[in-house]
């Protein structure tokens, strides 16, 4: 870790994470946070889970254990913890470029000059999150200097195509001859959105669930064009959603809507599946566009399929699912 005052992005993302996991009471009081068990469970090395639990400390979250590592404080009071904490620089200017862009106030090339002075951020600082945006496709170099943004869903005519798009892709991979899914692999997509209900659900989370949710299933179809196809719309959708925080009761809604489609699946009902995830993603649609069409605020898009949950699960009861 660089120094409990400048945790990197990660060991911020993850010191939330577990935050949350301690408010919403998953992670008792007196409870030792064992570096094994919080890298198999977020998916990462020890390395960046040690630097979390670092800062976590540092702002007196959590406690240092007698032995060693760190555990809940066995005085815990959940109402005095902060609902967010700082960013780290890195993620400051990752949020406020990416944030301008989708807003339009900066131009489809830029120059890291041109970015320096708008932001007043290092260079190094700077580096970084250009790296990170290109490694997420989000811009390219171009042949000599400066840099291109590559077209992402920062108009609400180009969300409302992708969700058309979305609508002739997703319900016909649940159809495909070639479709099987893999137990494991299910059971790990269930187990996380069962995870995301019995917890405070954050935005991160959630995205992480829907996004393996989508590409499990594209991948099951046994169509690699399919899956390159959902990918790139799980990408767009990253980076139009990535600044929002959802409803946490919509994310719970939008969970039961795929463990429905799962259950669905699991019982070898491929077309009620795929009548399913056709209605979900056009209540998502509706929903972000608003009845008659015109488009919500950018704030609605995430929790637009959150609450297209309740339709479907009205749909499912209708017909007897």
């Amino acid at each position: 870790m660089k120094g409990t005052s400048h945790p990197t992005s990660l060991q911020v993302k993850l010191a939330s994470q577990i935050l949350s996991a301690i408010q919403s009471g998953e992670f008792a009081a007196g409870r030792h946070l064992k570096e094994v068990e919080l890298a198999s469970r977020f998916g990462v090395s020890r390395s960046p889970i040690r630097g979390a639990l670092a800062y976590l400390a540092s702002r007196s979250l959590i406690e240092p254990l007698p032995q060693q590592g760190y555990g809940v404080p066995r005085q815990l009071r959940t109402q005095r913890l902060p609902t967010r904490l700082p960013l780290s620089e890195d993620e400051e200017l990752y949020r406020r470029l990416l944030g301008d862009r989708m807003a339009r106030r900066l131009p489809d090339q830029i120059m890291e000059s041109d970015v320096l002075r708008r932001y007043g951020v290092g260079k190094a600082t700077l580096r970084r999150c250009l790296l990170r945006l290109s490694e997420e496709g989000v811009i390219q170099r171009r042949h000599g200097h400066g840099w291109l943004f590559l077209p992402t869903l920062n108009t609400p005519q180009k969300r409302y195509e992708s969700y058309r798009y979305r609508m002739l892709v997703e319900p016909a991979a649940l159809l495909e001859d070639s479709f099987g899914l893999c137990g494991d692999r299910l059971r790990q997509c269930r187990q996380r959105h069962l995870d995301l209900l019995a917890a405070l659900p954050d935005g991160s989370g959630f995205f992480a669930a829907n996004s393996e949710f989508h590409e499990l299933l594209a991948a099951s179809s046994g169509n690699s064009y399919i899956l390159q196809a959902v990918r790139q719309q799980n990408r767009l959708l990253h980076l139009s959603e990535s600044l929002r925080h959802p409803n946490p009761e919509d994310v719970r809604l939008s969970c039961r809507e795929h463990l429905a489609i799962l259950d669905a699946l699991e019982q070898g009902e491929n077309e009620w599946a795929a009548t399913l995830m056709h209605r979900h993603l056009e209540v998502s649609s509706r929903r972000h566009h608003g009845a008659d069409g015109q488009a919500l605020d950018d704030g609605e898009d995430l929790a637009a399929e959150g609450r297209g949950g309740e339709v479907v699960a009205q749909a499912a009861r209708a017909s007897g699912g």
